[in-house]
Order: structure tokens, then C-alpha cells, then sequence
């Protein structure tokens, strides 16, 4: 057994495996966690041996894990039974890895080219598999031909599933929430094993676990992708407590990974917001076979070293060159490719924000000038609404039926399935059943809209990673005014932030957003519409005055400044509430106006609760992301402590 050895950080290393967990963190963000495959390789490229590599990047990876199953579990995607159940044979697996890996490092003679190799040769195997279909998959899309415009399926399962369900034997039996009938612990067992073992030897079981759950066991795309992180979560904390009690963990490694994929994965989550799905299969694709190279030059040195090729020290030398290069170049010409996606969304943006309305006086003019912008001020005609089934949705579907019928509007109902890249270009047959349920639903919702009494509803059946980029996108495609989206009512520790998804569209959207907590309605009892006097709180009182005519309410508007104000600051203030009253009163609003003092969000939910609001107005100054955590968010905080419904309002 000869002793391994760890690196010893320099500042010039400690800055490159910081700039490789900010790249992954970017392709994490980005492609979503097929973006970890960039951390091993490139980790080994700097010298770390690769049992070292394949230990710190699960270490890595499973906090980030647990955070995104608790994520979902919120939402009700996570099957936590299904999870633990996999995940243990998963441990199994791992423990079974670790050791095959721990057996071949030490064995006598080889150093680090024996396990270096056999990580090599899985990755390159892994990445060409899922490189080409994903690229391929990427390439259909463009053309409009991806698998998801294929038709529907005749049946609800495919044979492979109805044979797994077929599957009877006595004292195996268990029932889960995803899946219609109860599972063997036959069937669960390799596949738990099977992904343990993957994920101890690349760091990622996802590409076994996610397509096992859908193909075999038939469970839903979206219950799958949330499920894998429990079983995530478990490789990667066994992985790491397995490997660092056989003292291959270098924690030193895992937390330096983190602290550079803390910023980048902020950075590639934007940036896929502006991206459409094809471009972002098109960037996956071209790392994930960019890296593959980088790995193939690498694979003769490690022969050479095993004595199985007889290279001499000058080609080895020059082949590990090349797979430096190769690997340089896939980690910069990804991250060029998606900082330009951010760079473009960005000024694409501000370009709409540049139109955006400066004030009441200049209402009229500003509505001629907004005839071709996304949704002019104070139309409502076109109204989309996402929709998953749950019953906090549907309160929001309810809502926008109810907004659409009394505007006489355009109603758009969309659901998604989900889909992860690790999976999505498996197979051409891969979420069919959940395609069809999906459509299913959009035509019950059509439905009752045509018997709410709107006469013109269209349906869009959606997939992709995420989906508030989803909502995003179709909402820019069909020009909508406003984006109605539901809310979870809040007990007990659920009373805690808004969703992400919700933040994001609030934050993006060229539109108004309206979000609906469970079991609240608009019924035009009270409309309270916040204004600091800013163009952002013009618009909300635009809005707010078509809001007053179309459902009949009376209005009032609200200013708040911070207690202990300046009297500029004050009379400022009584100026902007009484320059938005001027203007309803004008157009025949019956309309009040309050100046208050204190928390402006904390004000706003307690006027709101007093007067009997059912609706809230305010504007919003679109921050998103880190801008959005350090700033604060008015809007967000009255979202969050408030039972009516809220508008919040765009300038443009």
C-alpha cells in the first residue's frame, strides 16, 4: 500500500479550485447538477488524485442536495418514503463503491493510475452517452421535432412499466404516493444499488435513479427529479463519511468548491432565465463532450503508468498538455457562452425598461407609446395562469377565470412537466403518460373557464427545468398583461418566505404579477394601492384606477414613510397620494387617500386587514437575486404577510 498524498494548497491552486466550484457552480445553475461532472475531471487535471476528487466533490454536493429536497417537499413533489427506501440500498451501494475504489488505491505498485483510470473511463462512458443525446435531443427541439410534439401515447404505461407492477411477491409489497400500485423491494433494490454505485465512482447516481423511477417504476418526471435529491443527499453524506474514514476526504478541497460554487450557481440561474430550452441542451452538450476529451488524453498516460502502454515521458507529458487545454477551453468557452446569454437578457431588459412609463401626468402619452411594449398600462386582456394540479393553484385558476370573464380577455392555461436535463434526453419515450395527464388537466381547466363564461381560452403544455423561466418565456410569446400565479397558505413553519418560482417571476416578468393565496377571491369589495410617488408606484395607480372601473370598488390609496421623516420627505409623500387620488377621482373612482407612518410592508398588511381589502397594488422595482437579499423587498415581505390577493405592477 503506498501512502497517498494530499496536495498542498498554494494561493496560485487555492484560486483555481476556487474558480472551478464558481464554473460549476455556473453549470450547476445553468444546466442544473449535471453541471457537478465539470468538478471531478478538472480537480484530477490539477493533480488531485482522483479518489480525492470523486470524495470532495460528493462532500460538496449533498448539502446542496438536501436544500433542493426540502424545496420541493414544500411543494409536494418529493415521495420521502420512495426516497429513504432507494437511498438505503443506495448507502449500500456507495459503501460497496467506496470500498472497490479504497481496494484498487491501494493496491501494491499502482499508485493513483489504477483508480484514475477506472474514474476516467466511467466518466468518458457517462459523458458521451448523455453528450449525444442531449445534443441531439437539442438539435430536434430547434426544429420544433423534440420528443415532446410527439403524439400522445395510447396507454397510459409503456410494457417495461406494466411488467414492474405486474410484480407480486409476498412480503415485498410497499405502496408509495408516486406510483398507483405497490412496488416490489425486488425491483427497488438494484436500482438503489445500481445508483449508489454510480454515484461513488463519478460522484453523480442521478443518471441511473431518475430514469429507473420513470421508466420502471412509473413514477411522475417531476416526482422523480424532486425524489433524487433524498437519494442524493444519501450518497453523497455516505460517500463522504465512507471515503474520510478510509482518510481519503479532503475536506479542505470540498469547502473551497463551495465558497466559489456559492457565486456562480446565482450567476447561472439568471442567466438560464433569458435562455430557451434548446440553447441551454446546446451548452450542456458542448461541455459535457468538451470534458470527455479532455479525459481521453489523459487515459494513455495512465496505461503508461500501469504498464499496459509504452509511452515515453515526452508523449505522456504532451497528451496531459493537451487534456489541460481541452479542459481550459470547455470551462471558458461554457462560461463565455453563458455570461453572453446573461449579458444579452440583460440589456434586452433594460431596453424595455427604458420605455417604462415616468408618471400620471404623462399617462395618456405613455399608453400610445406602449402600444407595441409587452403590456401597456392598465390593460387587461391577456391573462396567463400556471397551473399544477395542487390545490393552492387552483385557487389562482379560479381567479384568473373570474379576472378574464369580467375583462372579457384572452385566458392562457399552461402546466409543465418537468424535466431534467440528466434524464430528458434519455429516450424518446420518456414522460409520455405524464404528458397526457398533463393534458388532461389543461382540458378540464379549459373547461370550466368555457363554462365560467370565457369564450376565448388556449392551453399550453409546457416542459423544461424550471418554472418560473417557463412562465417567463410564454408570457414574453403571447404578450400577456398579467401573470396569475397561487400562493400555499401558511401554518405553523410553513409561514415562512415566498416560493422562489414566485420571487423570480415577480422579479423578471415585463408584466403585472398577481398572486393568490389559497382560498382568498377578489370580489371588488376594497382595492388598497401603495405609491411612494415613484414611477414604479404611478403605475401601480394606473392600474389600480382600470382595476376600480372594471370591478366597481371603492379605492384607497396609501402612502408610508419611515417614522421620523424628513418634512421634504413628508410632503413629498402627501404630494404623491394626492396627485394618484386627483387622477381616479377624475375617472370617477370612488377614492380615499391615507399618509402613515412606520414599516411600509407591516402598515400596508395592517391597513389592508382593517379595511376588509381584498386587493392589494404596488409596484415593484423587479430585483431580483442578490440585488433582491440585500436591498429587501417591499412587495415581497407584504406578499408574505398578507391573506389577500397582490398586484404587483411593472412600469412597462
Amino acid at each position: 500500500m503506498e501512502h497517498l498524498q494530499f496536495i498542498e494548497l498554494t494561493f496560485a491552486n487555492t484560486s483555481l479550485l476556487f474558480l472551478i466550484g464558481l464554473a460549476g457552480g455556473l453549470f450547476s445553475g445553468f444546466i442544473g447538477s449535471s453541471g457537478v461532472f465539470i468538478l471531478t475531471p478538472a480537480m484530477m487535471s490539477l493533480g488531485i488524485p482522483g479518489i480525492l476528487a470523486v470524495a470532495s466533490n460528493m462532500a460538496h454536493k449533498f448539502p446542496k442536495a438536501l436544500e433542493g429536497a426540502y424545496k420541493r417537499n414544500r411543494y409536494g413533489q418529493v415521495d420521502i418514503k420512495l426516497g429513504l427506501i432507494i437511498g438505503v440500498f443506495a448507502g449500500i451501494g456507495v459503501f460497496l463503491g467506496t470500498n472497490i475504489l479504497s481496494n484498487l488505491q491501494n493496491t501494491v505498485g499502482t499508485g493513483t493510475a489504477l483508480v484514475d483510470l477506472s474514474i476516467s473511463i466511467v466518466l468518458v462512458i457517462a459523458l458521451a452517452i448523455v453528450g449525444i443525446l442531449v445534443l441531439r435531443d437539442g438539435l430536434l427541439e430547434k426544429r420544433g421535432a423534440g420528443r415532446f410534439n410527439t403524439e400522445k401515447p395510447e396507454k397510459e404505461y409503456g410494457a417495461l412499466i406494466r411488467w414492474v407492477h405486474g410484480i407480486q411477491i409476498s412480503g415485498t409489497m410497499i405502496t408509495f404516493t408516486s406510483i398507483e400500485k405497490p412496488i416490489s423491494l425486488l425491483i427497488l433494490g438494484p436500482i438503489g444499488l445500481a445508483a449508489g454505485l454510480l454515484g461513488s465512482t463519478i460522484a453523480v447516481g442521478g443518471f441511473i435513479g431518475v430514469p429507473a423511477m420513470i421508466y420502471l417504476l412509473g413514477v411522475s418526471a417531476m416526482a422523480a427529479s424532486a425524489t433524487e435529491m433524498v437519494i442524493a443527499f444519501i450518497i453523497g453524506l455516505g460517500g463522504s463519511i465512507f471515503y474520510a474514514l478510509d482518510g481519503f476526504l479532503d475536506i479542505r478541497l470540498s469547502l473551497i468548491l463551495i465558497a466559489g460554487a456559492l457565486f456562480g450557481i446565482q450567476i447561472g440561474a439568471t442567466s438560464a432565465t433569458y435562455a430557451r430550452d434548446h440553447v441551454v441542451k446546446f451548452v450542456m452538450a458542448t461541455i459535457l463532450l468538451l470534458i470527455l476529451v479532455s479525459r481521453l488524453f489523459y487515459i494513455p498516460g495512465y496505461l503508461t503508468q500501469l504498464g499496459i502502454l509504452a509511452l515515453d515521458a515526452s508523449t505522456t507529458n504532451m497528451l496531459d498538455t493537451m487534456g489541460q487545454v481541452a479542459l481550459i477551453f470547455a470551462l471558458f468557452s461554457g462560461s463565455i457562452m453563458i455570461l453572453n446569454i446573461l449579458y444579452e437578457g440583460i440589456n434586452q431588459r433594460k431596453l424595455q425598461e427604458a420605455l417604462a412609463s415616468t408618471s400620471l401626468a404623462d399617462a395618456a402619452p405613455i399608453a400610445a407609446q406602449m402600444d407595441t411594449q409587452l403590456s401597456p398600462l392598465g390593460r387587461f386582456q391577456r391573462f396567463l395562469v400556471a397551473s399544477d394540479g395542487s390545490d393552492f393553484s387552483s385557487t389562482a385558476v379560479s381567479e384568473a377565470i373570474n379576472m378574464a370573464h369580467k375583462c372579457e380577455g384572452e385566458l392562457h392555461l399552461m402546466t409543465l412537466v418537468a424535466a431534467s436535463l440528466e434524464y430528458d434526453a434519455i429516450g424518446d419515450n420518456v414522460l409520455k403518460q405524464e404528458l397526457e395527464k398533463a393534458q388532461a388537466h389543461l382540458d378540464a381547466l379549459k373547461a370550466q373557464a368555457t363554462e365560467a363564461g370565457v369564450t376565448n381560452c388556449k392551453t399550453h403544455l409546457i416542459h423544461g427545468q424550471n418554472i418560473h423561466q417557463q412562465i417567463l418565456a410564454l408570457a414574453d410569446s403571447i404578450k400577456a398583461d398579467v401573470i396569475v400565479m397561487g400562493r400555499r397558505g401558511r401554518r405553523g413553519l410553513a409561514r415562512m418566505k415566498l416560493g422562489h418560482a414566485t420571487a423570480l417571476v415577480i422579479g423578471k416578468a415585463r408584466c403585472s404579477v398577481l398572486v393568490v393565496p389559497s382560498k382568498s377571491h377578489i370580489r371588488g369589495r376594497h382595492i388598497l394601492v401603495a405609491t411612494d410617488g415613484s414611477r414604479f408606484g404611478d403605475a401601480a395607480a394606473i392600474t389600480a384606477t382600470r382595476l376600480g372601473a372594471i370591478y366597481d370598488s371603492k379605492v384607497t390609496v396609501v402612502s408610508v414613510t419611515a417614522i421620523g421623516a424628513n418634512e421634504e420627505r413628508r410632503t413629498e409623500s402627501w404630494y404623491a397620494v394626492g396627485r394618484a387620488a386627483g387622477h381616479m377621482h377624475d375617472q370617477g373612482i370612488d377614492v380615499s387617500t391615507r399618509t402613515l407612518e412606520g414599516q411600509a410592508d407591516q402598515i400596508i398588511t395592517e391597513l389592508a386587514r382593517d379595511q376588509n381589502v381584498d386587493l392589494i397594488i404596488t409596484g415593484s422595482h423587479g430585483r431580483t437575486g442578490l440585488d433582491r437579499v440585500l436591498i429587501g423587498s417591499t412587495s415581497e415581505r407584504i406578499l408574505n404577510h398578507t391573506e389577500c390577493a397582490v398586484l404587483v405592477v411593472k412600469s412597462s
